[in-house]
Formats: structure tokens, C-alpha cells, sequence
């Protein structure tokens, strides 16, 4: 077999899918996990206590030929029984010739537990994720001529179910969740229910009051797989009148983050947000770093006192 030389931004770009942590791509990949719960976890649906539509978009690694790139937009909103709320959740994201395509619904059941606001919550979002591969336009150099594997587009479909449990109140959250049971990979097409090789999520949080004005809302989340263990992302934001937080944050797969989340004093509603990523370490010199900015609104705003489950 002849050897063939592969553009070196496209070597680059493999090297970072498996060391720097990116191992679980067909699943939402997102720093910004505190602005939308329910984009990881079904269970938080409703949360907001109104209608709420959150769009964001990122980019890893930048100068990076063909890097990952994820488009997001989710709603959720509780029915007029207040126990029941529902949601949607699409996805596109690509990386390397292959782009990933996933819708779902989501149902919840929410329980009131006490009388402080606490809500235990449980949530199923099935749907479906399209995959498609196109080799044609993978940029293959032999000495004679182009190798016949790299001719054709690959595409399939597979369902897919989320669950999740939540638990929540005005300065607090806690959640468990996974957004598939059904897996599959690039090499078993057909997805098969495996909870034992799902990615689950874990996150919680809890904001603390320092003065008229000044908030601190430490959080984590953990990604956990059977295959890989635990990837760790721990974040630091302090707030101000509840218009404007600081994100300072750390994942164990060796990036540092900061961001910046403002919500305009006369339309408390709308949430824009900034969140850069870098990556340390041997790797940290071939890109600039990854990017990714969200906005989000409340078409009908209930809840007065906004906690960290609105982060």
C-alpha cells in the first residue's frame, strides 16, 4: 500500500480529536453548560419558569483546518399544569468532512418538594441523529492517483434517548444526565441500547450572596464514559447586580477559560454571553484557541430572583 501524505493542518486536527479531550463529539459540547441546563440534562425543561429559547455557536481551535464547529438551539417551557413541561433540542455540528445532525423532544415531570421553590425533576428526550461523512472532499496526495476509499459520501441514522434527574431551587442545582442511551460509532453504524458506554453528565452549583450587590456562583460539571473516565470542568463566576458575571474556568483535559455574561437592567430577559477557551500545554501552540458565544430570552418571565440554575 502506498503511503500518502495528508494535508498537515488535517494531521493537526486528528492529533487534538484524541488527546485534547474531544472524544465524545456527537454529544453537545459546550462551556457554557450554566446558561442552559436543559441543553445536557431534559430533567431541567421548564426551569425557567416560562418560555425560553437559548441559540449559541462555537468554534474550537481555531487555525485549525476542518475543526470542530457546533451550532445549538434549544426551547423549553412548562405546560399550564406546572408539572409537565416540554422542550426541543437541534444540533449541527462538523468536524473534519463529517457533520453531525440530531433533533429531539423533550418531556418532564416536575415535582414540588417543600415550600422554598425546590423542584425535583425527571426527564426523557428521544429523537433522532443523522451522520453524514463526505470523503470527496478529503484531500488525499498519492504519487499516482486518488485512492478509491476517499470517492464516495457514507450517511446514516439512528435514534437516540435521552434521560435525565434534577434538582433544584432558587440558589442552587443539582443534575444526572446522559443525552443518549443508544450508541453507536464510526465503526458500528447501527446504534444499539448500551447505557454502559453511554456519556453521562453531573453538574451542580450554588450561588452565594456577598453584599447588596455582589454574587459568587461556583460550579462543575463531570462528562463521565466507561471508556475514557472523567473529564472535569470547574467554573468560578462572580456577579454584579445580577447584570453582569465573569467566568473564570478550568478542564482537566488542560484548557483554561474566561468569559464575560451580561443581561441589560431593562430586559432582564435576554442573556448574551462570550466564553474563550485555551488550550495548555504541548498542543497550545497550533491554535488560537476556541470560541463560543450564546444568547438566550424569556418570552415570559415569572421568576423574580434569578439564581445559578439561570447561569
Amino acid at each position: 500500500m502506498k503511503m500518502k501524505i495528508y494535508r498537515l493542518s488535517l494531521l493537526f486536527a486528528t492529533v487534538f480529536l484524541f488527546l485534547c479531550g474531544a472524544r465524545a463529539q456527537q454529544d453537545v459540547l459546550m462551556s457554557q453548560y450554566m446558561h442552559n441546563q436543559f441543553a445536557i440534562n431534559p430533567a431541567f425543561a421548564g426551569s425557567r419558569e416560562g418560555l425560553t429559547a437559548f441559540a449559541s455557536f462555537r468554534k474550537q481551535w481555531m487555525g485549525v483546518d476542518n475543526s470542530p464547529r457546533s451550532i445549538l438551539f434549544t426551547t423549553h417551557t412548562p405546560l399550564r399544569t406546572n408539572s409537565v413541561a416540554i422542550g426541543l433540542s437541534v444540533v449541527n455540528q462538523s468536524i473534519l468532512e463529517t457533520g453531525i445532525t440530531a433533533a429531539q423532544a423533550t418531556i418532564a415531570y416536575r415535582i414540588d418538594v417543600g415550600s422554598n421553590g425546590n423542584t425535583l425533576a425527571f426527564g426523557i428526550q428521544p429523537g433522532m441523529k443523522m451522520v453524514k461523512t463526505d470523503w470527496t472532499n478529503m484531500k488525499v496526495y498519492d504519487f499516482d492517483k486518488q485512492d478509491d476509499v476517499f470517492a464516495e459520501n457514507e450517511s446514516f441514522i439512528n435514534p437516540t434517548v435521552g434521560v435525565g434527574i434534577s434538582l433544584y431551587g432558587d440558589n442552587y442545582f443539582l443534575g444526572v444526565s446522559t443525552q443518549s442511551l443508544m450508541v453507536s460509532d464510526e465503526f458500528n453504524k447501527e446504534a444499539e441500547f448500551a447505557p454502559g458506554d453511554a456519556t453521562y453528565y453531573a453538574t451542580a452549583g450554588v450561588e452565594f450572596e456577598l453584599g447588596e450587590v455582589m454574587t459568587l456562583q461556583p460550579s462543575i460539571m463531570v462528562q463521565h464514559t466507561k471508556r475514557y473516565g472523567n473529564d472535569i470542568d470547574f467554573t468560578l463566576t462572580p456577579g454584579w447586580n445580577r447584570m453582569l458575571y465573569v467566568e473564570l474556568g478550568y478542564r482537566t483535559t488542560g484548557v483554561m477559560l474566561g468569559g464575560i455574561s451580561f443581561r441589560p437592567p431593562k430586559a432582564s430577559q435576554l442573556n448574551v454571553s462570550y466564553t474563550y477557551e485555551r488550550t495548555t500545554g504541548d498542543f497550545s501552540g497550533y491554535n488560537s484557541g476556541s470560541h463560543e458565544i450564546s444568547i438566550s430570552y424569556d418570552f415570559v418571565y415569572r421568576v423574580k430572583n434569578v439564581g445559578p440554575r439561570f447561569f
